[in-house]
């Protein structure tokens, strides 16, 4: 499989603290890769800047490539459509937009990509997660579970190469949780995407393809 990301030299530091220190770490195409460690090691500030929702320290001359694109040299525009259009998020706590109904918060990242087919595939989307009887309801609603299968929906919208996802499971109880962590694994065989998830859960750690443990700010090996 080839390298679809590329993190080098990735370090962070908040208020003289070394959150991440010189981490570098590689995604390849159509792989699960679990991030874990004990609260407070970085998991999330990881997440954020392999996401390009943050930058590293600049000191170590780090580097951030996605598809090929250098990410760290994209302008806001480049930048913005790089988000848009190759990266899925997805939350722990949803983020979903209370006022919209679930198949607009579906099609909102297509919206803004302008694409005039995105009721159509939002509607597919929503049939695939079994979703398709909730298009007019409010998010309000639903439960914990369908809120997050919403969510995945409209990190896929626009066909992403790489989903990160940031504790999806944390406000899940177990059988969700195991239920989530095998959607993301059919996922990657129905839609050939990379997935990149934050998880404090061990079990669910161990079943993806491979597991990055953050100890002291470093990758243990």
């Amino acid at each position: 499989m080839e390298i679809l990301l590329s993190a080098k030299s990735i370090s962070k530091t908040f208020q003289g603290r070394k959150v991440l220190d010189n981490i570098n770490i590689e995604i390849k195409e159509s792989e699960i890769v679990a991030i874990s460690g004990a609260s407070g090691a970085g998991k999330t500030t990881l997440l954020n800047i392999l996401s390009t929702l943050d930058k590293p320290d600049v000191s170590n001359n780090p580097s951030l490539f996605i598809n090929d694109l250098d990410v760290f040299n994209l302008n806001n525009n480049d930048l913005s459509v790089l988000r848009n259009q190759m990266i899925g998020f997805v939350f722990q706590f949803h983020e979903l937009i209370p006022e919209l109904n679930i198949l607009e918060n579906v099609c909102l990242p297509g919206w803004i990509k302008k694409d005039n087919e995105v009721e159509d595939k939002a509607k597919d989307l929503l049939k695939y997660f079994g979703l398709i009887d909730f298009l007019h309801k409010k998010t309000s609603t639903l439960s914990g579970g369908e809120k997050q299968r919403v969510a995945i929906a409209r990190s896929l919208i626009n066909e992403p190469k790489i989903i990160f996802a940031d504790e999806p499971t944390g406000n899940l109880d177990s059988k969700n949780s195991k239920i989530l962590f095998d959607l993301f694994f059919k996922l990657r065989d129905d839609y050939n995407c990379s997935v990149v998830i934050v998880t404090h859960n061990e079990s669910n750690a161990n079943i993806c393809d491979r597991k990055l443990l953050i100890v002291d700010g470093k990758i243990k090996n």
